[in-house]
């Protein structure tokens, strides 16, 4: 049976004594993990936990939730990752929301968990070693050693709900997605194929925070193909430099403004890539020409994955033969992987033609059940059973999908649709640009013109009149900035998104409407 139980239950049966995890000075085998994971699930089975019982994790990515997060599957409850960056009162939220009766947290979050539990009063907590224990709070070793080394055996179904996953919430409250244990094997047999050839003497990275898909999502499928996990509680680009030398990195998943941050990084110069086999990146769009400077300097195979957390992560793949300078398809985020379909659609949800632009859906295996408890979301966002992503795209004659932008984001300019996305990567070709984003913003004449918000690169004195001018080279004058701020760093949330909202509030304050 497909499910995320028996993942590590087969990896058990093939590699038992293999390393599974690397944690700092910490590290465990499959069969430890296993049997980890056994104590965890019957610990919660006693707890009290039912079938299909949502079960919370607030904490950064360390050996301690891997166990509780394969527990939750082999109880037959549903992982849910809150983000730990949220403020009590959002934490709070979540924890109501999917009405979980059990908390698990750690470290420097406990204190917002304590605040947050004025308003959640009948969840218990389990706290990992070293975290605040308030009174009434249960220390997590002395938790999961109270369990049977027993596999309870008690998963979910396939197409069941294992992980629920809340979207990242830049705007209103966040929606929590029912991800399937189908769902996730899929994106496992995904990752063997994406990363061929791929063994079981490979050691993986895991940086991205576990409440993503990137991270979460990734783990896992980097545990079906049976490699070592090297976990990173928070993406430092230095400390991300230091373990790919010294643990000798043969993977990795990261989001292009990490990659970003990591190339400017002094020790990035210094650092031997020699061992990384491939890193596969995702979760916005990528400048060609960080792409290009990053296939220069890694040195490596590299997969763009396309997907969302409702699609438990990516379902179109930009494979590594089409990764080199000049090629067109650079600017592609590639083919839909098997068993899935990726159509364009105009507003009315006709399909369109080759080259025009629309809305991307999406049906396959790894489609989200739907929202948790949101019966409005679910209508709008999955018709007939195809998942209307807000991404605005177009597919070429060959079928690789190229994404514009998110629908919302774009600007409409007397008439004319632009998308922020290709002007962003227009000017970051420029080589004192090391940051931007591109809104729109009220204007009396056109309804809405482009501004562009810039990090200069230290010491550069690059001006408004001279970056525009840039742009008028490489994009229609009606595309590019009227206006351009400079600043020191942009807003973004902790998967490497930009908060666009946030930059765009100051100039629609008073409008009646946030789109002209």
């Amino acid at each position: 049976m497909y499910t995320v139980a028996n993942i590590l239950r087969w990896r058990r049966s093939l590699v038992p004594d293999n390393p599974a995890i690397t944690d700092g000075g910490l590290h465990t085998s499959y069969r430890e993990l296993d049997q980890a994971s056994n104590r965890v699930a019957n610990a919660l089975i006693s707890a009290g936990l039912n079938r299909g019982e949502r079960v919370c994790v607030l904490d950064v990515c360390h050996l301690g939730v891997f166990e509780v997060i394969f527990g939750i599957a082999k109880a037959g409850g549903v992982f849910t990752p809150i983000n730990w960056r949220l403020a009590p009162a959002e934490i709070a939220y979540v924890i109501k929301d999917a009405a979980a009766s059990i908390v698990f947290v750690g470290g420097t979050i406990a204190p917002a968990l304590a605040a947050a539990m004025v308003d959640c009063q009948e969840a218990r907590v389990v706290t990992f070693s070293g975290s605040q224990k308030e009174a009434g709070w249960i220390d997590y070793t002395s938790f999961r050693d109270e369990g049977d080394t027993q596999d309870p055996h008690r998963d979910a179904q396939e197409d069941e709900t294992v992980f629920q996953l809340y979207t990242s919430g830049t705007t209103g409250y966040p929606k929590g997605a029912e991800l399937t244990n189908r769902g996730l094997c899929m994106g496992g047999t995904m990752c063997l194929s994406a990363f061929s050839p791929i063994t079981e003497s490979d050691a993986t990275l895991i940086c991205m925070p576990l409440y993503h898909i990137a991270g979460a999502g990734y783990a896992i499928g980097m545990i079906f193909c049976g490699t070592r996990l090297v976990l990173l509680g928070q993406a430092d680009p230095g400390a991300i430099l230091d373990l790919i030398e010294k643990e000798r990195i043969n993977l990795t998943f990261l989001v292009p403004a990490l990659i970003n941050f990591i190339l400017q990084h002094p020790k990035c110069g210094e650092t031997d890539f020699s061992s990384l086999k491939y890193i596969a990146y995702g979760a916005s769009p990528i400048p060609e020409e960080l792409l290009v400077a990053s296939m220069r300097v890694f040195g490596c195979g590299f997969v763009q994955a396309y997907g969302l957390t409702e699609t438990t992560g990516g379902v179109v793949l930009l494979p590594n033969q089409d990764h080199y300078p000049g090629n067109p398809r650079l600017k592609s985020c590639g083919l839909p992987i098997f068993g899935h379909t990726v159509r364009i659609v105009d507003p009315m949800g006709k399909p369109c033609a080759p080259g025009d632009v629309g809305e991307i859906t999406i049906n396959g295996g790894m489609v989200m059940k739907g929202y948790w408890n949101q019966p409005e979301a679910n209508a709008q966002n999955i018709r007939n059973g195809w998942f209307y992503t807000g991404d605005a795209g177009y597919m070429d004659e060959d079928g690789y999908v190229y994404i514009h932008d998110r629908v919302k984001d774009m600007i409409i300019s007397g008439g004319e649709n632009i998308y922020p996305a290709e002007v962003e990567s227009a000017l970051f070709a420029h080589a004192e640009v090391v940051d931007v984003a591109v809104i729109g913003i009220p204007d009396k004449k056109w309804g809405e013109t482009v501004k562009a918000v810039v990090v200069r690169a230290p010491g550069s004195r690059l001006s408004e009149a001279a970056l525009i001018e840039f742009c008028r080279e490489r994009l229609a004058h009606f595309k590019c900035p009227t206006s351009v701020d400079f600043t020191e760093t942009l807003p973004r949330n902790p998967s490497g998104k930009l908060l666009k909202r946030v930059l765009r509030e100051p100039y629609w304050e008073g409008q009646q409407r946030q789109v002209h």
